[in-house]
């Protein structure tokens, strides 16, 4: 069975390690989203990281772009797969 996040192995906020208030985030959303989730491109994020305003991925693009960035590297090692493999699955590169 695949793993809901290739990144994270347990319901911890990604970005301050709580396990309180856990959120689901599809990493590449929108047009993305139902190859993030079939890929296992989700984080966990408590609910001030995951959507709210001024400290939430939604609302902080460099946290938004950060979190793309290593699960991009992720996905390339647990698929084994290069940049243009993403690229195509993806329709760009985020490193």
């Amino acid at each position: 069975m695949k793993r809901f996040s290739i990144l994270q192995s347990n319901k911890w906020c990604l970005r301050c390690g709580t396990n309180k208030d856990i959120h689901i985030h599809e990493v590449f959303y929108g047009r993305n989203r139902q190859k993030s989730i079939q890929d296992g491109c989700c984080v966990y994020l408590c609910g001030k990281h995951h959507n709210m305003s001024n400290y939430g991925i939604h609302f902080d693009k460099s946290f938004d772009l950060q979190t793309k960035q290593l699960m991009e590297k992720k996905w390339l090692e647990y698929y084994n797969k290069d940049v243009d493999d993403f690229i195509e699955r993806y329709g760009r590169n985020y490193l």
